[in-house]
């Protein structure tokens, strides 16, 4: 399913040679800079949309690529940094640390994000990315909370 391997790398964004998840998550944060006014009826709509088409198109697009959440799979990194983005502190420092965290989360994959990779098809694709998202916020929130710094 060519279609679906193409939307599931962003339009080909998958495919850069080095790094495809660290591109793919700076596609997530520069696609979010026109979306951040959306409202947040409309921002979850758009959110749980593009997690539902994750799943589906991480589904079809494993058998193309013969490999469980191969690398080229890019919209799990791009929704996964969307969501933090929306959920920290409207800052540019914040958005930029949001990504930097989930990077190491999503390459790290502290306990337990290695077993929703493991879920069967898109399902582990995006659950696991959407867990280190949980993580960097829980994380960053935390900081923001503690030093009073864009609350």
């Amino acid at each position: 399913m060519k279609w679906a391997a193409w939307i599931a790398t962003c339009g080909g964004i998958g495919y850069f040679p080095r790094f495809p998840g660290t591109i793919g998550s700076l596609a997530g944060l520069l696609l979010f800079l026109p979306l951040q006014h959306l409202s947040v009826l409309n921002y979850t709509i758009f959110l749980t949309g593009l997690f539902a088409l994750g799943v589906y198109t991480s589904s079809a697009a494993e058998p193309y690529f013969k490999k469980k959440d191969a690398s080229h799979i890019v919209i799990d990194e791009l929704h996964a940094v969307l969501l933090i983005s929306y959920l920290l502190p409207p800052s540019y420092l914040w958005w930029i640390a949001g990504f930097a965290v989930f990077r190491f989360f999503d390459i790290r994959k502290p306990p337990p994000i290695r077993k929703f990779e493991k879920w069967p098809g898109g399902w582990g694709v995006m659950m696991d990315d959407f867990i280190a998202a949980l993580y960097t916020l829980a994380l960053l929130r935390s900081i923001a909370w503690l030093t009073g710094w864009g609350v």
